[in-house]
């Protein structure tokens, strides 16, 4: 606080507008007596002290010497004879400007101790009020905190007991001042107490001491702890202050805190893996037993940048550069290399590292696996071994199939033409004999010679079928939308113009467009359709049913009659070539046909089966793959 300033009445003036008032009382009242010194026998100078003893009251010790000087020089120049003259000749002049001179600066000494002393109380009231406010706050403060503030005193008696003392060990105020703070602490611990006193009366401060305390209930409360000495004013210690801090939480958090990393090593020391924590400038303190068990280092070997030496020379400074500009760029590191092995064999492994960042981003650790590939890459090198000997015997195979299919085109050719030859002439000469000479042989001559025309036209069916069968591999597919219910309307016309006199039921529903080949597929309709015609003979009406069944798979078509049907126990044996269910004499037939249906639904990527009764028909099914 400035001591100039008080809270007389001059607080709050400049000390310049005090000196002015000083120099105008002095003059006004200089002007006043001029005016009325006529009145005055003598030249009485003490109506001066009135402007000095306001001007030093107000202002302090220079305004009142300012007054005075100006009434002591204007009393001479305007008051005193010889006037306009600062000489003064009577000695009562003389002696009355003196007194003047000394009780102006008498009044100015009073008025300056007076305001001296005004000023020194009003700087202890101040600080009174001061020291009152500050100890108003530290109460407040105290009240208001969570942590437990008490004081005691040196016999371990509590003096005072904060709302978070109660709030922390459930006591009030009313149960625990007067009483001893051991009622705090668990029997065990009692000689805590003491050494934390014994450590008071040293002067000596006890910060975060972290212990247990018991509350009312007779609960245990984890608390850290800062005891401090109290000291009287003559700096003699005459107690201590207590702050409890509860750390429940911290606790039990550090507590699961190791038991995450009791469980993160004993994880990472089960992994096949080499596995390691490192800093984020690289500097590797934490390596798992496998790695010291596959490396036979120990761990003074290995910490900081001692993985170093289990690495390949070779290889050493390409690691470095690529760990180093990973660590730059916090960005993952992955890379291949070898490591040697506690009995100095070197084996390959794939070493990944990622970072761990903190919340702003910033990379705190890095972890990092070494997985052993050195299997997998023998594999890899016995794989593309085997590869190289697989593509060397697909291309021995190829020109081996290539060979084959020639042979077979030539076999093709022989058939189509070296078979066709002589059958056509076995067949014309047998007509040409029965047409000439028939009513000139006997009748079973006659009929040894038809047997023989049957004979040659079922080889040459025959040899068409086989022809069919063995283009059908070779065949280049023509890949189209195919209408389904065209093909099928197509084949049964002509089929039942070839049948006028049947009564033939068709129940045909509507068939999905597929992808594929029309005139392949247009076979497997006319085979099991016609077979379907062929083996309802002699029943009235024949009911044959023509259609498909969608679902979440590819669709299936069907083909169902009520002809003769067969065993299912031969069923194995439909789709084989020259394989029949029926006598020829009952059911004409080359035993091809459905081996060729099967031939053509595989190329599509489907399937065929059949399922029948004997003498209830059957059912024929197919797919194609969409």
């Amino acid at each position: 606080m400035n001591t100039t300033q008080t809270n007389a009445p001059s607080a709050g003036r400049s000390r310049w507008a005090m000196y002015l008032l000083a120099a105008g009382l002095t003059l006004l009242m200089l002007l006043v007596r001029v005016i009325i010194g006529r009145h005055f026998e003598s030249p009485t100078l003490i109506l001066f002290t009135i402007p000095i003893i306001l001007s030093a009251y107000w202002g302090g010790l220079g305004p009142g010497l300012l007054a005075t000087l100006i009434s002591v020089l204007g009393a001479a120049y305007f008051l005193l004879a010889p006037l306009y003259n600062f000489n003064v000749l009577s000695t009562t002049n003389r002696v009355q400007e003196v007194v003047l001179l000394l009780t102006g600066i008498l009044i100015s000494g009073i008025c300056e101790m007076f305001h001296s002393e005004h000023a020194r109380v009003e700087i202890l009231l101040v600080g009174h009020k001061r020291d009152e406010a500050q100890k108003a706050r530290l109460a407040a403060i105290v009240e208001s905190s969570d942590d437990a503030i008490i004081g005691k005193n040196l016999d371990g008696s509590v003096t005072s007991w904060n709302a978070g003392a109660e709030k922390i060990f459930g006591y009030t105020a009313e149960e625990m001042i007067g009483q001893p703070i051991l009622r705090l602490i668990p029997p065990e611990r009692l000689h805590e107490e003491a050494e934390i006193l014994a450590s008071v009366r040293r002067g000596e401060s006890i910060r975060h001491f972290d212990t247990v305390r018991l509350r009312k209930d007779g609960s245990r409360i984890d608390i850290s702890v800062t005891t401090s000495a109290i000291k009287d004013a003559a700096g003699k210690i005459i107690g201590a202050s207590k702050v409890a801090r509860d750390i429940t939480e911290r606790v039990q958090m550090a507590i699961a805190a190791r038991a995450g990393e009791e469980r993160f090593q004993t994880m990472a020391n089960s992994m096949l893996q080499l596995a390691w924590i490192a800093r984020a400038d690289g500097f590797i303190f934490w390596y798992n037993e496998r790695w010291y068990e596959y490396t036979g280092t120990t761990p003074a070997q290995m910490e900081g940048w001692g993985w170093q030496s289990v690495h390949d020379p070779r290889m050493l400074p390409l690691v470095i550069d690529h760990w180093k500009k990973a660590i730059e760029a916090g960005k993952p590191f992955e890379m291949e290399f070898p490591l040697r092995r506690a009995d100095g064999q070197f084996r390959t492994f794939l070493t990944r590292s990622q970072p761990l960042k903190d919340s702003e981003g910033r990379v705190v650790q890095w972890f990092g696996t070494n997985t052993d590939v050195e299997t997998l890459k023998q594999a890899e090198a016995a794989i593309q071994r085997l590869n190289a000997e697989l593509e060397q015997r697909v291309v021995e195979r190829t020109a081996q199939l290539e060979l084959a299919n020639k042979e077979l085109e030539a076999f093709s050719y022989s058939v189509s033409h070296d078979l066709r030859a002589p059958l056509r002439a076995v067949n014309g000469f047998a007509g040409i004999v029965l047409e000439q000479f028939g009513t000139q042989i006997p009748a079973d001559a006659q009929r040894y010679l038809e047997r023989i025309r049957n004979g040659g036209k079922q080889m040459g069916m025959l040899i068409d079928d086989l022809l069919a069968f063995s283009q059908m591999s070779r065949q280049t597919m023509s890949r189209q939308t195919v209408d389904m219910d065209g093909l099928v309307k197509n084949v049964l016309d002509g089929l039942i113009l070839e049948c006028p006199d049947r009564a033939i039921e068709i129940r045909a529903g509507l068939l999905p467009v597929c992808q594929g080949d029309q005139a392949l597929i247009r076979q497997v309709w006319a085979n099991w359709i016609s077979n379907a015609f062929k083996y309802t003979r002699g029943r009235e009406p024949a009911v044959i049913e023509i259609g498909c069944v969608s679902g979440d798979g590819p669709d299936v078509y069907f083909v169902r009659d009520n002809g003769t049907g067969f065993d299912m126990k031969y069923a194995h044996k439909l789709f084989g070539v020259f394989q029949r269910l029926h006598r020829a004499e009952e059911f004409e037939g080359t035993g091809v046909g459905l081996a060729i249906v099967q031939r053509v639904v595989q190329r599509h990527g489907g399937r065929v089966w059949a399922e029948a009764e004997e003498g209830r028909g059957a059912i024929f099914r197919f797919t194609l793959a969409k």
